[in-house]
């Protein structure tokens, strides 16, 4: 009795194996071994019989943002053919098909357009996380499409039969240079215009910087009050461009675009979404934290300005002759210079000013009277609002005073900065209504702040950590 469930269990299993991965007829008729040799003679002939050969896209599974993209001829003496972009002539390798626990696709010898990434190398000890060994997955109803997944980093091969002869990769050129042309502005997006909700007059927008030079594509978007960031890879291919894996959305997902040659633009293919590329000054996406770190006592030296901003800082620096440079600073602490017993200032380790911390002076434009320190200044106190996570206002607020070294003038110094025409002009637009985009960055290790108007994305400045 007990063989006899052993024998129908391994007749099920196999059966609702065989079922789950083909639309092809069951083959009960036949012995065990009979249905896996008819089952393998007949993959195998799918896969020869394309005039074309298959357009193959190999996504690895071991973490590694990286898609393989390649034109591949099975042949019927177990050839594999397999041209890309990297290299002129196809290379040919050998392949087989055969049954284990499953039916299995194997790259049995090898072949630098693809096993590459399976063997080890200088760089790679271990490999890149390729496979040689596939399980098959799926086959379309049509035999068009077949899905593969590598048994041991579990990456996905999908091959998609071609339509037409592509053994020249020189005409993906185009592709990219479709999307160079779409970059028009610094910031390029996704507006998704059908699907999650979204409409043509409400797209749900996502920040998708796609880089042809980099081959990368960045992701950024606020979606249902969460922020969603990363980075994928970026191929062509004989039909437009994708993403080494998709981007999930609830039960969606993003990988493919399509060139409209009358739009002049890229959208959204293969997916139940649909949506177009285009680029903005501004990024459509807010990062959260950023107006709590700013806030954080911050002391930011301008170091470079843009458009108006330059135009009214010069204006104000010519005008104010005493005033070296600008500071924007967060929860700041007035710094009080330290001296010896002679009057002389006092050095630390680093043979700069030593300095205690006095009053607390909040937020505000500090203009230093000197070049290195903050001790002399003329301080306007300010009220930073936050528009969204990365986009600020000030506000100019009253009790605005002036710090001079011992035995000048105080007076005459305040009131000629106060009273001055390009000093305020210079103020007052800074603390336009419209506000401030701000992301912090980090060159040669030094953090800098970047501020950008948000009516005129041509006005901005930099600032360093000082």
């Amino acid at each position: 009795m007990k063989i006899r469930y052993i024998i129908l269990f391994v007749l099920i299993s196999f059966g609702i194996s065989s079922c789950g991965k083909n639309d092809f007829d069951n083959k009960f008729d036949e012995l065990p071994d009979e249905r896996i040799q008819s089952t393998i003679k007949e993959y195998k002939e799918i896969l020869t019989e394309p005039e074309f050969g298959w357009k193959m896209n190999y996504s690895l599974g071991s973490g590694i943002e990286y898609m393989a993209y390649n034109i591949v001829h099975f042949n019927a003496d177990n050839t594999v053919s397999i041209k890309s972009k990297m290299v002129d002539d196809a290379i040919v390798s050998e392949f087989k098909i055969f049954s284990e626990a499953d039916i299995e696709l194997v790259f049995n010898t090898f072949n630098e357009n693809f096993t590459s990434f399976s063997y080890p190398n200088v760089k790679a000890p271990n490999g890149y996380g390729g496979d040689v060994e596939f399980n098959f997955v799926s086959i379309s109803e049509d035999k068009t499409e077949i899905v593969l997944k590598g048994k041991v980093n579990n990456g996905i091969l999908k091959l998609q039969k071609a339509d037409r002869d592509l053994s020249d990769f020189s005409s993906i050129q185009k592709y990219v240079n479709y999307l160079s042309a779409q970059r028009t502005d610094s910031y390029m997006n996704l507006a998704i215009t059908s699907g999650l909700g979204a409409t043509e007059d409400k797209p749900i927008v996502l920040g998708m910087d796609l880089s042809s030079m980099a081959i990368a594509a960045d992701y950024n978007f606020n979606y249902k009050g969460e922020f969603y960031t990363g980075k994928k890879m970026l191929y062509f291919d004989h039909d437009g461009m994708g993403l080494s894996t998709p981007i999930k959305i609830e039960d969606s997902e993003i990988q493919y675009f399509v060139y409209n040659e009358d739009k002049h633009r890229y959208e959204l293919a293969k997916s139940d979404l649909k949506g177009y590329l285009y680029c903005t000054k501004l990024p459509t996406y807010y990062v959260p934290g950023v107006y709590d770190e700013i806030m954080d006592h911050y002391s930011l030296k301008l170091r470079a300005s843009f458009g108006q901003v330059w135009d009214k800082y010069i204006a104000m620096k010519r005008a104010n002759t005493l005033i070296k440079n600008m500071v924007i600073v967060t929860d700041y602490k007035q710094r009080m210079p330290k001296f010896d017993k002679d009057g002389n200032p006092v050095f630390d380790d680093v043979f700069n000013e030593d300095y205690t911390l006095g009053k607390s002076l909040g937020e505000g434009l500090l203009f230093s009277f000197e070049d290195k320190t903050q001790f002399y200044f003329y301080f306007v106190p300010l009220e930073i609002k936050k528009i969204q996570e990365d986009r600020v206002a000030m506000k100019r607020l009253p009790g605005e005073f002036c710090v001079v070294k011992k035995g000048e003038d105080l007076n005459p110094i305040a009131e000629s900065i106060k009273g001055n025409k390009e000093f305020n002009e210079l103020v007052d637009y800074l603390c336009n209504e419209g506000g401030w985009y701000i992301r912090r960055t980090v060159e040669g290790g030094l953090i800098d702040w970047d501020f950008i108007s948000q009516d005129n994305p041509n006005d901005y400045f930099y600032t360093r950590l000082y």
